[in-house]
């Protein structure tokens, strides 16, 4: 089993914890079936059923916010809030330090910068993937994505950018998701063309047909494992 070693800056920030254990309750209630059909076949689905959909969600580590925030309009400008002056979770970065790149729709033309306060060290030839958690558009903050090497050198405290959904104000809870880390192994990667795979789908096809539901995770999917 490979290892992320993590030391957080300060006693008070947490090391992130396991994604599976950031399931949302609304996952959780979503039941497998939306709507009965007269036969098996003819059942509406949801997502729950979705194997690729949940190994998103349960994949990596998520980084957490570390202490509770407020979030408040005053002077038409949106700000932030922490109880403890000695704490920093969250600044701002300079409006043009995204460059041309446009804002998300949705989001208010603002970077907050979460202070994340983690050394964070990977085995050789694997990186670690930073990104919104995935799935999650329920959530206030939406991170941009990024790929650190850490191995050679281990990841310090610094900023991540994240913006904030419009007409949001509110406290935004010690413990809400706001970074998932995903470890990926640094391969030489090339694509091909090749008609032998096209047989080789047809084939795949035809025998999830048998199953009325559970080809993919019967025969296709291999369970993934972080602690």
């Amino acid at each position: 089993m490979k290892e992320i070693k993590v030391y957080p800056e300060h006693s008070y920030i947490d090391i992130p914890v396991t994604a599976i254990k950031k399931i949302p309750e609304w996952y959780k209630k979503t039941p497998p079936v939306a709507l009965k059909g007269i036969a098996s076949t003819e059942d509406q689905k949801t997502l729950k059923t979705c194997i690729p959909f949940m190994d998103a969600m349960t994949s990596g580590y998520i980084i957490e916010l570390w202490a509770d925030i407020e979030v408040k309009k005053i002077n038409n400008e949106m700000q932030i809030f922490w109880r403890d002056a000695n704490m920093d979770p969250m600044g701002f970065k300079t409006d043009n330090s995204i460059g041309k790149m446009d804002i998300p729709i949705g989001y208010i033309n603002k970077i907050f910068n979460f202070n994340h306060n983690l050394y964070i060290k990977t085995p050789k030839d694997y990186s670690l993937l930073f990104t919104q958690p995935f799935n999650r558009f329920d959530l206030p903050f939406l991170a941009l994505a990024g790929v650190v090497d850490t191995d050679i050198e281990p990841m310090f405290p610094g900023g991540y950018p994240l913006f904030l959904k419009e007409g949001f104000e509110g406290i935004i809870e010690k413990g809400t998701p706001l970074i998932q880390i995903t470890p990926i192994k640094r391969e030489k990667w090339k694509m091909s063309y090749s008609d032998t795979i096209k047989n080789e789908g047809k084939n795949a096809f035809w025998r999830a047909g048998l199953y009325l539901s559970g080809w993919y995770k019967k025969n296709a999917w291999v369970k993934k494992s972080y602690e």
